[in-house]
C-alpha cells in the first residue's frame, strides 16, 4: 500500500503531507512554553489559548467554504499557507508577547489540515489508496523536524522558529503550483461523482449515505456547512463525540509541555517528547486501516482513546523529563487511532465534493471550540491546583468518551 504513495499521480500530494510536518514541527510544540518564558501565567495563556481556539472554530468552516465553493482546494490552501508563514514570523518576533502573531496563525492554521486532506483524498481516489499511509509521512517528518527544531530552539530561542516555518512554507506552496483539484462548486450545481471517487469511499469502511448527491441551493444560510449538515445526517452525532473527546486531549495537548518544563525539561525535553509521539504514530497509521476495516471503526477509536487516557493518567504522576518523553509516546497511539478514524468517518459521512467542508467541521470542534474550553479550563485549574488534578480529569473524560463513541461508531 505504499508504495502507491510513489506513483506519479500522488507524488505531489506525498510531498506536501512531508513537508507540513517540518512546518508544524518548528512552531506547534514551542509556542506554549514560548509565552510562559515571556512572563505570561498560566491563566493568561489559557485565556489566550481559547480565544485562538475560537478564531480557529469561526475560521475552519470559512476555509472550508472557500476551497469547496469559491477558489479551489490548492488555491485556498496555498492562502492559508501564506497566512500561516506571517503570523508565526510576528509571533517569533516577539511585538506584543507575540499574541497578535500567534492569532493570525491560528486563524491561518486552521484551514491547513482540512484544505490538505481534501486535497490527499482527491488524489487518493485517482489511484484507490488508503489514507493512513499518507499521513503516516507527516509523522515522520514531524519526528525528524522535532529533532533538530528543539536543538535550534533551545540554542537560539523563539526567532528562530520563523525563519524554519516560512522556508517549509514557501517550499509547499511552490508544491502546489500547477496542482489540479476539483473545481469550486457553482450555484445549483450537482457534481457528478466519479467511480474512483466512489471506490475509495466504499474502502476503509464505507457508509449508508457515502453516495448521496450534491443538490439544492448550498448558499442559503451558511453556505456549504448547510449542505454538509443536510446530506450527512450521523455528521452532527459525530461532531458531538469529537468536541467530547477533545476536551480531554485539549488539556493534555494545551498543558503537555508545561508539564515537561514544571518538573526541569527545556524545549529540547519538549521536542524529545514531540519525537517520541510521532514516531510512534508511523506504524498506527499504516496500520490503522486494516484494523478499522477488521474490527470496526469504534475498536479503532476506542483503542486510541485508552491510549490517550493512560498517557494523562502518565503525566498526572511521573515527574522526570526523559519519562515523560516516553509515556507520550501512547500520545502517538491515542492520536493516530482516533484522528484515522475520524477522517474516515468523514470521508463516509460527507459527500465527496464537500470534504473539505467536512473535514474543516471535524477540525473546528476538535482542535477549535474543544481546545479552547480545555485552554481556558485547564489554564484556572493548573494555576490554582496543579498538574495532578488537571490530568487526572483529562484521562477521565478519556476513559468516559468510550461508551459514547461505541455508541456512534460503527
Amino acid at each position: 500500500m505504499t508504495l502507491m504513495l510513489t506513483r506519479p499521480e500522488m507524488r505531489r500530494a506525498s510531498s506536501l503531507y512531508f513537508m507540513i510536518g517540518l512546518m508544524q514541527a518548528a512552531y506547534l510544540p514551542f509556542s506554549g512554553i514560548i509565552l510562559r518564558d515571556r512572563g505570561i501565567s498560566f491563566e493568561a495563556i489559557g485565556l489566550i489559548g481559547a480565544v485562538n481556539s475560537m478564531i480557529a472554530l469561526a475560521a475552519a468552516p470559512v476555509w472550508g467554504h472557500l476551497g469547496d465553493a469559491v477558489l479551489g482546494r490548492a488555491s485556498a490552501f496555498r492562502l492559508a499557507l501564506l497566512l500561516a508563514a506571517v503570523g508565526v514570523a510576528a509571533f517569533a518576533a516577539g511585538p506584543l508577547a507575540g499574541i497578535p502573531g500567534a492569532a493570525l496563525a491560528a486563524f491561518a492554521g486552521a484551514g491547513l489540515v482540512p484544505l490538505l486532506d481534501s486535497i490527499g483524498m482527491e488524489q487518493l481516489a485517482k489511484v484507490g489508496g488508503q489514507w493512513g499511509p499518507l499521513r503516516a509521512i507527516t509523522s515522520f517528518s514531524y519526528a525528524a523536524m522535532c529533532v533538530l527544531s528543539g536543538a535550534l530552539v533551545a540554542a537560539g530561542g523563539a526567532i528562530v522558529i520563523g525563519p524554519l516555518y516560512g522556508v517549509a512554507a514557501l517550499v509547499m506552496i511552490a508544491g502546489t503550483i500547477g496542482l489540479r483539484t476539483a473545481p469550486a462548486l457553482h450555484h445549483n450545481a450537482r457534481p457528478a461523482q466519479s467511480e474512483a471517487e466512489a471506490e475509495i469511499e466504499r474502502s476503509e469502511i464505507a457508509g449508508p449515505n457515502a453516495e448521496i448527491a450534491i443538490a439544492g441551493d448550498w448558499r442559503d444560510r451558511f453556505g456549504t456547512v448547510n449542505l454538509a449538515f443536510q446530506q450527512s445526517p450521523g455528521l452532527f452525532a459525530f461532531l458531538v463525540l469529537s468536541l467530547l473527546v477533545n476536551l480531554g486531549a485539549g488539556i493534555f495537548y494545551a498543558y503537555g509541555s508545561f508539564r515537561i518544563q514544571e518538573v526541569g525539561g527545556d524545549a529540547a525535553a519538549v521536542a524529545f517528547g514531540g519525537t517520541v509521539s510521532a514516531a510512534v504514530e508511523i506504524p498506527f497509521f499504516l496500520a490503522g486501516g486494516a484494523i478499522a476495516a477488521r474490527l470496526g471503526m469504534r475498536t479503532l477509536f476506542a483503542l486510541g482513546l485508552v491510549a490517550m487516557g493512560a498517557c494523562s493518567v502518565g503525566y498526572a504522576v511521573i515527574d522526570t523529563p526523559f519519562a515523560l518523553g516516553i509515556v507520550r509516546s501512547l500520545v502517538g497511539v491515542g492520536f493516530a487511532c482516533t484522528l484515522l478514524a475520524s477522517v474516515l468517518s468523514i470521508r463516509t459521512l460527507v459527500p465527496a465534493a464537500l470534504q473539505a467542508t467536512g473535514q474543516a467541521l471535524y477540525q473546528s470542534v476538535s482542535f477549535g471550540l474543544s481546545i479552547a474550553i480545555a485552554a481556558l479550563v485547564g489554564g484556572i485549574i493548573y494555576g490554582e491546583l496543579g498538574a495532578v488534578p488537571l490530568f487526572l480529569l483529562s484521562g477521565a473524560i478519556m476513559f468516559g468518551s468510550i461508551p459514547f463513541a461505541w455508541r456512534v461508531l460503527r
